[in-house]
């Protein structure tokens, strides 16, 4: 995909919530992944603030030193309290949980399955990893399971990875298949919950936990920037395994990330958790927008991710949807990202400071623009 042309580029002007300023004007938005609404939150944006003031931009003394910032050792605690697990580990950005994760895994691994639509990041740790790189279906259990079965060496381990939720489509991995299927063989899990964190699970812990796994072979992590709307990456898993992880080349140098990024992300998880109406909103927005837009005619997904993704036609149909949206004071997605497809996909996602007015004048504007299509037999699930 060509990079946009800066001359291009539009200007966003407000922090990523359900509404947001672009070039001067203000749209409803359901683009990007602030799925909790706390873009704009100003405890937030106020811890980030303090620790700035109070320890700069970050520290200069590494990790692997013996040193460690005040704000991450924080953020760490509050993501151990609020995962309940023993080990945790802050960094500078999302990216890196593959980076870190799987190499460092790898020496109690032999060869690696990965989910073919994975997440560039989960490619670039397998690599980087050393290991044998397997990829299987896209969310296939029993294709993962022929390929445990036949592919690696007698008594070789295994370690499976895959994103929790899928960012493009909103997908959600049969993680629970994969755990029954590894336990046979001794294997590991690495799950990027960057956009499952905050949003699926009793607990918003993300797919682990609504899957019902246990998270004992189990290592999870990814981006803090989407639902929790803070900054920066975690990792988590049994603390034995997240000292090992401290050793990998990329959680060394310069992945201590900012002291306002680490403070806004323990403000962030001890918010949440304190706040479960939050993921109630969210979910009761969820379902109102993918029964909205089934009404359209549209196959969605039936599941709790708060992502929706459909295809219309071509990407040049698409295109021009979204641009109609935007005549509206609408912004969607038209997406080309990982996942998506030849032709791309629509993407809709609910945040939690969505009302339902704001979903019932979406599916108002999007219905008036798909009625004016040749044909509605052109309307298919991005899944499809």
């Amino acid at each position: 995909m060509m990079a946009v042309e800066t001359a291009s580029l539009r200007r966003v002007s407000s922090p990523s919530c359900a509404r947001i300023e672009v070039d001067g004007r203000s749209l409803l938005n359901f683009g990007g992944s602030a799925y909790l609404g706390l873009g704009g939150n100003a405890a937030l944006l106020d811890a980030g603030a303090a620790a700035l003031r109070r320890f700069g931009v970050h520290s200069q003394l590494g990790r692997h030193y013996g040193y460690a910032l005040a704000p991450n050792l924080e953020a760490e605690q509050a993501a151990r309290a609020y995962f309940g697990v023993d080990g945790a580990m802050y960094f500078g950005t999302g990216y890196l949980f593959g980076l870190i994760a799987i190499p460092a895994l790898a020496e109690c691994c032999d060869a690696i399955f990965i989910d073919e639509a994975a997440h560039y990041s989960l490619y670039d740790g397998a690599r980087a990893s050393g290991r044998p790189i397997h990829t299987f279906r896209h969310c296939d259990a029993a294709d993962l399971g022929r390929q445990l079965a036949h592919k690696p060496t007698a008594g070789a381990r295994p370690m499976v990875v895959t994103d929790g939720m899928f960012a493009t489509r909103g997908t959600i991995a049969p993680l629970a298949d994969y755990e029954r299927l590894l336990r046979r063989h001794a294997g590991w899990l690495v799950v990027d919950e960057s956009h499952a964190f905050g949003v699926l699970g009793a607990q918003g812990r993300g797919a682990v936990e609504a899957c019902g796994i246990a998270p004992d072979r189990v290592v999870a992590g990814g981006s803090m920037s989407k639902a929790f709307g803070a900054h920066g990456g975690i990792a988590l898993g049994p603390a034995r395994i997240i000292d090992l992880l401290w050793r990998a080349p990329a959680a060394r140098g310069a992945a201590l990330g900012s002291s306002a990024g680490a403070a806004m992300t323990a403000c962030s998880l001890q918010l949440v958790r304190s706040q479960p109406e939050l993921r109630e909103r969210l979910r009761t927005n969820t379902r109102l927008l993918k029964r909205s837009l089934r009404q359209l005619g549209l196959a969605i997904d039936d599941n709790d991710s708060p992502v929706s993704a459909f295809i219309v036609g071509d990407a040049g149909r698409m295109r021009s949807i979204q641009e109609a949206l935007m005549q509206e004071d609408i912004f969607i997605t038209y997406s080309q990202y990982v996942g998506a497809g030849a032709e791309g996909v629509l993407r809709v996602a609910a945040f939690a400071d969505h009302q339902a007015s704001d979903i019932h004048r979406l599916q108002s504007a999007l219905g008036a623009i798909l009625l004016g299509a040749p044909a509605r037999v052109g309307l298919r699930s991005a899944g499809a």
